[in-house]
């Protein structure tokens, strides 16, 4: 597929909007439905003028409760950034033949690295859809519970594409069943709809050399078809670089290669070279997702409070509710996304039941969220 590459511009208001609107829950996103409900669905916070009056006590059922659950994702240069390399890698890798790039995605655990993932995912099948309608241009799974057999991870595709055959009942569930080669269907169905994207994630359940043969079908999927695959997971440069390093023979390679272009030189000459590329820590893009620095200026962490204020919807809200705490909030949960999340999640939803209706210092401290165990300074 070719298409004209928007201006900057433009691209950088269609990820503005696909990362405000990104549902925060999609319904079982490993199957095809589940995927394609989380690409077509626009999440929104709700209106005041449809939630219960002020008067009235609110229940755990007001639509308020439920959005404020699962705030949504922060707007942030980064994001924007990451979304427009990706689009960029995508680009050269749809008009080219040979040479296609993978990529990772890697950080700490709570950083977001999952959310960046499936925003990539969810903004290439947009971009198709306004072309063609009946691709699967992105497929996602996860490693499977069991990484050490290649079939398991054709299965995961095969389940994302609808064809794996599910038990017809609980008594064949409980049998062992072998799992068959569904390697022909995968191909013939990700040939004909033209998919683009392989996004696989917790790669750091898998050890390299678990990994390793692994590639090579991946390497298979994307010399035959064009698919480039993300891996994401913390630790993913290194598990996907050892795994590479492994299953390719790299510094077998590397030694011999050098044998010829240096035919005169010394052993120490042969191994000063390969050790030379061997400090190469990632032969892939590696995008890295770390947790939110914390300055007094205007720097991101400030940046995603802000953010999240913009998206709190109470009645009583006061001004600057978040940003006054910023230092508490930084301390509580590092930096981490996953935890300032659940932090002004949980302090909301608390507000709104009971009745505040404003987010107090008070209402965060009563929130608990992992990271209260401090080891004593030494």
């Amino acid at each position: 597929m070719k298409t004209t590459a928007p201006a900057a511009s433009d691209a950088r208001s269609e990820i503005a909007h696909l990362v405000r609107t990104t549902p925060p829950l999609p319904a079982w996103i490993f199957s095809w439905e589940g995927w394609d409900r989380y690409v077509r669905t626009e999440f929104n916070p709700p209106d005041l003028l449809d939630c219960a009056p002020a008067d009235v006590e609110v229940d755990v059922d007001d639509p308020r409760v439920d959005y404020h659950r699962h705030l949504l994702m922060i707007e942030t240069a980064f994001l924007e950034d990451c979304l427009l390399r990706a689009r960029g890698t995508f680009g050269i890798n749809g008009n080219r033949y040979e040479g296609l790039l993978d990529m990772v995605i890697d950080g700490p655990a709570g950083t977001g690295k999952t959310y960046l993932l499936r925003l990539i995912g969810r903004e290439l099948q947009r971009r198709v859809e306004k072309h063609f309608s009946d691709r699967i241009p992105v497929v996602h799974i996860t490693v499977p519970h069991d990484p050490e057999n290649k079939l398991n991870w054709i299965w995961e595709i095969a389940s994302f594409l609808a064809l794996a055959p599910e038990p017809k009942s609980e008594a064949e569930a409980r049998q062992l069943r072998r799992i068959p080669d569904l390697s022909l269907p995968v191909h013939t169905v990700m040939e004909r709809k033209q998919t683009r994207l392989l996004l696989v994630d917790d790669i750091q359940r898998v050890s390299p050399s678990q990994l390793g043969p692994i590639l090579h079908y991946f390497d298979y999927l994307r010399t035959r078809l064009g698919i480039t695959t993300i891996f994401c997971g913390t630790g993913a440069t290194d598990i996907v670089h050892a795994a590479r390093k492994g299953c390719d023979r790299r510094d077998d390679a590397l030694w011999t290669a050098h044998q010829r272009l240096q035919p005169g030189a010394t052993t120490a000459d042969l191994r000063a070279a390969v050790a030379k590329e061997q400090n190469v820590r990632s032969l892939l893009p590696v995008t890295w997702v770390d947790p939110l620095p914390y300055s007094d200026d205007q720097g991101p962490f400030l940046a995603i409070l802000k953010g999240f204020e913009k998206n709190l919807r109470m009645r009583k809200l006061s001004k600057d509710v978040l940003t006054r705490h910023a230092q508490y909030l930084h301390d509580r949960t590092g930096g981490y996304f996953l935890y300032l999340s659940q932090l002004i999640c949980g302090a909301a939803v608390a507000a709104i039941l009971d009745g505040t209706e404003d987010v107090t210092l008070e209402h965060l401290q009563a929130i608990r969220i992992g990271r209260e165990e401090i080891l004593p300074s030494r």
